[in-house]
């Protein structure tokens, strides 16, 4: 070793024990040292989360070539939270002792946790499922707004350290990895680079021999070798001779008797079934005097987070016992019950296989592909320390169902369930030496069907044509979008929709201001169900699901058949299906009590970022957005002299100086509540409008009530509303803050108070339309600073107005509301006139003597430029822009810029350099 290397070494030793309070393995040395891998091959057990992030964090923190951010993917959702929990721990650890920071998430179907996307020029950690970060990466982000897209495209697919965990239960997202790490390298290059490792030792690296890789020179690439055998670390000798004996067990309709028998006090027994449906049988049989827990991804979060926290507290109690002993130096006591304690069983489904750092005594599981039957058997006796442990595996009871059943066996081929079945049958063989012994014996006595059992099926991948179309976010022409599930995990009976449960009166629910129940929580109210499942039990009981409709404002019905994996669902209560102890269960009897009233979803004509709760002039917004903007291209190294990519910092830059432009409009401003009360103007900002309707007799007594229970609250000028034939009020307020529920339900309780809620600012225009027409009118002109790649990021900063200028109303003499009559926007600076050509599609020009002369292109071929072909060898281009612009950028490029110029304006928002708050103007301030 050479000095260099040497002292690398224990730097990364140092650095690793200030985070977890251990010293590192030596494979986890070699890699922090070296560089994380295309492939990374280490048995289950041995700290690959802990060797990867820290390696990751380590060389970042060294100044090595390694993106800005750790995307780590897991194929299940159950206990992404414990590898969250672990990584946060260490970061904080090493935040105090190295003033290292790195920001944790998680993203997961019902934890969607989207603070990340505001940092892409800080590092932070990204742990999610297949099905959040695939889709995400494919932009068609599951359990998310269309217009949320684009931003969690660009920024996973730039920038980005993807690490790929447990790839054996990927399905047909392994492919998608694949395919995807292929495109960011080659096909369509990114701004800042993305890497792709691959984690497993129980799969082939088969799966990276796609066309597009093998042509490209990216085929299989060979797993590094790492000194696991020969590291003295005490902990890595202990858990390579871990002993567990496997046996059969033939009853496999009477499991929960068995366990009940066999489970013995003070440890944990697991039992791993293959479906949702076996899982709640095996649970449900179980007595409730035993102390038992049921995982399954069925679960809305605060119910799976009781069963969680109930299996990681024993796991911390049984740790901390190891440890005592340890201390204590009673070694002969190791793996022993943890005494007056009765123990836990834990009923799980294959989520338990991924990301699960527990240590079962006993283990039962359900015959399953060999991959799983590894995975299975590395979550018993896990450390080491109790080498009586034992394993018994059941066959699936066979079942009628035609030749369709008989080519599965529960969610899986039969012909690679039978392969298992023959290797584990020598596997028992060999179960009494240590397992890592046994599986290598086993490897080479059986090298045809072992290497066969590990190979992942082939399945759907994503081409360069198919990501380059993913690139627009438009509805197509049946009102759909693209679905990609059979890219992210396939259509089988994993592949899973979001559903939420809410309350209303009649047949349908309600529309408009109607609609006043608190937004879908996405986190902590969704629940994941197969799409199959709900499908059936839709159609068993005429039951009616809905889906939001950002266009028409509006919840509508969605048949059974067009329900797909990634949608997000809502059902009446009354629908049923779900048990808080036992998760989905699709029957009609399990009705959730406390079920809150249905409310609204975002909209295309919302404008819900303008509300930031004060007033704020369009040029000091302006101002702060070309701040932030070159505050953020400085932090991440973006200039105009990139080669590949040239002025794409003008184009940031002077895309988010320009982005409000059309905020400048009358129709704009005349919509903002109470500008007339302020000097200045025009505006890009102002509060939320909290409103109340009264009989008009009532006004004035509930208007005395409601400023006197709002603090600092503006009042603004009444409406007249006549809702039937009664003639009401509507009293206004401009508030800084959104009201919380239980406030806006106590001014429902005002006596004479029909309605109280707040009303959402709605200009019936997208202002980044008029901006990138204003915009485009000076580009076409000469002389504007600015390529034609800011025109559309400045259209593209709330992701409504993207690939297409088209109109929103019935007449369709509009872009977007923006309606042709619209002359010019007045601005301190000077008038912007608009020019609508750019949004006829097609390109525009006249008939001379030499023929067709085109005078100007329209918007889509501007877009197909600045995107430029699917395929590598296509040079054609529309010809809307000259060589020396940013064009060809590629969908990954494009959305990044998109994301950028987006975030600048957040940051803008939520400092403003000035602002007037309602209270301010209230108080005479």
């Amino acid at each position: 070793m050479t000095r260099e290397r040497a002292d690398g070494a224990s730097r990364f030793r140092s650095f690793f024990c200030d985070a977890t309070g251990f010293a590192p393995y030596e494979w986890q040395v070699k890699v922090a040292i070296e560089g994380l891998p295309g492939v990374l091959a280490v048995p289950t057990g041995l700290g690959k989360t802990e060797g990867v992030a820290l390696a990751w964090a380590w060389r970042r923190a060294g100044g090595a070539d390694e993106p800005r951010h750790l995307v780590y993917c897991l194929p299940m959702r159950t206990l992404v939270r414990q590898t969250v929990e672990r990584l946060d721990q260490y970061f904080e650890a090493l935040k105090q002792k190295r003033s290292l920071e790195v920001s944790v998430y998680q993203l997961m179907g019902g934890a969607v946790d989207e603070g990340w996307a505001r940092w892409p020029d800080k590092p932070w950690v990204l742990v999610g499922t297949q099905d959040q970060l695939l889709s995400r990466a494919l932009n068609r982000g599951y359990a998310m707004s269309r217009f949320e897209w684009p931003v969690h495209f660009g920024l996973l697919n730039n920038d980005c350290r993807w690490v790929i965990d447990e790839v054996q239960l990927m399905g047909p997202g392994l492919w998608a990895t694949a395919q995807l790490d292929w495109m960011r390298q080659k096909r369509f290059p990114c701004v800042k680079p993305c890497r792709t490792t691959w984690m497993s030792a129980t799969v082939g690296p088969g799966f990276l021999a796609t066309t597009d890789r093998t042509r490209d020179g990216f085929g299989v690439m060979s797993a590094i070798a790492l000194p696991i055998d020969s590291d003295p670390h005490p902990e890595m000798k202990l858990r390579r001779a871990a002993k567990r004996t496997v046996e059969w067990f033939t009853n496999g309709n009477d499991v929960a008797s068995e366990v009940k028998q066999k489970h013995q006090r003070g440890t944990l027994s697991l039992v791993v079934c293959n479906t949702v449906d076996t899982a709640r049988k095996v649970f449900s049989a179980l007595p409730d005097s035993q102390p038992k827990v049921l995982l399954t991804s069925r679960f809305r979060r605060q119910d799976r987070d009781e069963h969680e926290r109930r299996l990681l507290e024993f796991e911390a109690k049984r740790r901390a016992e190891e440890r005592k002993r340890d201390s204590e130096g009673r070694l002969e006591d190791r793996g022993k019950p943890i005494p007056d304690d009765d123990g836990l069983v834990c009923v799980s489904t294959q989520v338990v296989e991924a990301g699960v750092d527990i240590s079962a005594y006993q283990l039962w599981s359900e015959l399953a592909p060999w991959p799983s039957v590894i995975q299975r058997l590395g979550r018993l006796n896990r450390d080491g320390r109790n080498n009586e442990a034992k394993a018994w595996f059941w066959e699936t009871p066979e079942r009628d169902g035609g030749k369709k059943a008989q080519e599965r066996i529960g969610p899986y081929d039969a012909e690679d369930v039978e392969r298992a079945k023959k290797l584990l049958d020598a596997l028992i063989l060999l179960s009494d030496k240590p397992f890592a012994e046994a599986i290598k014996d086993l490897e080479q006595q059986h090298a045809g069907d072992a290497e066969k059992a590990l190979q992942p099926k082939l399945a759907p991948m994503p081409r360069a044509l198919d990501v380059h179309g993913l690139f627009s976010t438009e509805r197509d022409v049946h009102g759909g979008f693209t679905d990609v599930s059979a890219y992210v995990r396939g259509t089988g009976p994993d592949a899973d929709l979001t559903v939420f449960w809410r309350d209303w009166r009649g047949t349908a629910p309600p529309r408009g201001d109607d609609l006043d129940g608190p937004p879908l929580d996405v986190q902590n109210e969704g629940c994941a169900v197969p799409f199959f499942h709900l499908r059936d039990a839709l159609k068993a009981r005429r039951a009616v699901a809905r889906t939001w409709n950002d266009e028409d404002d509006a919840w509508e019905h969605v048949a059974p058949r067009d329900l797909c994996p990634g949608m997000v669902i809502m059902l009446h209560r009354d629908v049923g299906g779900y048990d808080a102890r036992l998760g989905w269960t699709g029957e009609k009897d399990d009705v959730l009590g406390d079920v809150p009233r249905v409310g609204r979803g975002r909209a295309l004509r919302d404008d819900e970022r303008t509300e930031a709760g004060y007033w704020a002039s369009l040029d000091t917004h302006l101002a702060d957005a070309r701040s932030e903007a070159g505050r953020l291209c400085a932090a991440l190294g973006l200039d105009d002299e990139d080669q590949m990519f040239p002025r794409i910092r003008t184009a940031i830059i002077e895309g988010a100086a320009l982005h409000d432009l059309g905020k400048a409009h009358p129709q704009w401003q005349q919509a903002l509540p109470a500008v007339s009360a302020l000097p200045g103007g025009p505006w890009a900002k102002c509060p939320r409008v909290l409103a109340v309707d009264v009989r008009a007799g009532d006004a004035e007594s509930v208007r005395a009530e409601v400023s006197k229970r709002l603090d600092g609250a503006l009042a603004l000028p009444d409406e007249t509303r006549r809702p039937g034939r009664e003639e009401r009020v509507r009293l206004r307020w401009a508030v800084a803050e959104k009201l919380k529920r239980q406030t806006i339900e106590g001014l429902k309780g005002i006596g004479g108070v029909r309605w109280a809620g707040h009303v959402p600012f709605r200009p019936r225009m997208r202002h980044e339309a008029a901006s990138a027409l204003a915009m485009w009118r000076r580009y076409r002109e000469g002389g504007a600073p600015y390529p034609a790649l800011a025109v559309y990021l400045a259209a593209a900063h709330h992701g409504k107005v993207r690939t297409v200028l088209r109109a929103t109303t019935d007449r369709g003499d509009d872009v977007f509301g923006v309606h042709r009559d619209s002359d010019a926007l007045d601005l301190s600076a000077g008038r912007w006139p608009l020019d609508f050509s750019v949004a006829k599609d097609g390109a525009e020009g006249e008939w001379r003597e030499n023929g067709f002369v085109l005078t100007g292109h329209g918007w889509t071929g501007l877009v197909a430029d600045l995107l430029g072909p699917w395929r590598a060898d296509d040079e054609t281009e529309v010809g809307v822009l000259p060589q020396r612009e940013p064009r060809r950028l590629g969908p990954f490029v494009l959305a990044y810029l998109e994301a950028l110029v987006r975030v600048a304006d957040w940051r803008a928002s939520e400092r403003p350099s000035a602002s007037i708050k309602p209270e301010e103007v209230s108080r005479g301030r």
